[in-house]
């Protein structure tokens, strides 16, 4: 049983706590609803995040570059609708690693408070489980200045997790994505001027074919003209050659 549910037992039935057939001798209290209040404590701005920041997830010893277990889904715009349950891990680690090590995070915070209301969920209705969370964990410790400015310390935490998760992420796309995209648009530039110069150079080509024909043409039948005005002449004299031999 639960630190919460210890607490809690004298005041409400837990379904999976009690034996089949067994009366409980204190029905549940119904905690009175309290007005909601205005935070009053605004913890500061989360902080920038500097260059050349580390990531785990990017930088780690451990970080190849892997097809996912779970495969993404997406919407018709192509954004994805689900992350993937390694990185809900992530943070869930996260959360636990800084209240577990983090002095800001000591004693009963708004983690305890959270994981506390999973003890209780035999609550349907969720502000009573809420303020019976809270009303127990007051003795604690647990104030509600300190509950919003814990949970708004999580916050923090996931946001400068996040600012140096991307800026990791963007300095890593720089060194091994970049320089292939740039090499890429360079290949294509290439590409292009050797296409231009191919399509110069089958124009040419097409050019010189075209004189080589008409000169070949030009040349044939000056040959094919010569030969015949010859062969005409040899045909001439050779017809009167006979006729001086047959007349004479």
């Amino acid at each position: 049983m639960s630190f919460l549910k210890q607490l809690l037992t004298p005041f409400v039935e837990f379904e999976n706590d009690t034996k089949p057939g067994s009366a409980n001798p204190n029905p549940p209290v119904t905690a009175p609803a309290a007005a909601p209040v205005t935070p009053t404590f605004l913890p500061p701005p989360v902080p920038a995040v500097p260059e050349n920041v580390q990531h785990p997830l990017v930088n780690g010893p451990a970080t190849p570059i892997t097809i996912p277990d779970h495969v993404p889904t997406y919407s018709a715009g192509g954004t994805i609708t689900e992350p993937l349950p390694e990185h809900e891990q992530y943070f869930e680690r996260l959360i636990d690693d800084a209240n577990a090590r983090n002095p800001m995070f000591q004693g009963v915070d708004y983690k305890e408070f959270v994981d506390s209301k999973l003890d209780i969920d035999d609550i349907q209705d969720e502000a009573i489980k809420y303020q019976t969370a809270y009303n127990v964990l007051k003795s604690t410790g647990l104030t509600k200045e300190k509950l919003l400015s814990t949970g708004q310390e999580y916050l923090n935490l996931i946001g400068r997790d996040l600012n140096a998760f991307q800026s990791a992420h963007s300095q890593q796309y720089n060194k091994e994505v970049r320089p292939k995209e740039e090499l890429i648009q360079k290949k294509a530039q290439e590409l292009q001027t050797l296409t231009q110069r191919l399509n110069s150079l089958k124009t040419e080509i097409n050019q010189i074919s075209q004189e080589i024909t008409l000169t070949k043409d030009k040349m044939n039948t000056t040959k094919n003209s010569f030969l015949l005005a010859g062969e005409n002449k040899q045909r001439e004299i050779q017809t009167e050659l006979q006729k001086i031999m047959q007349y004479f």
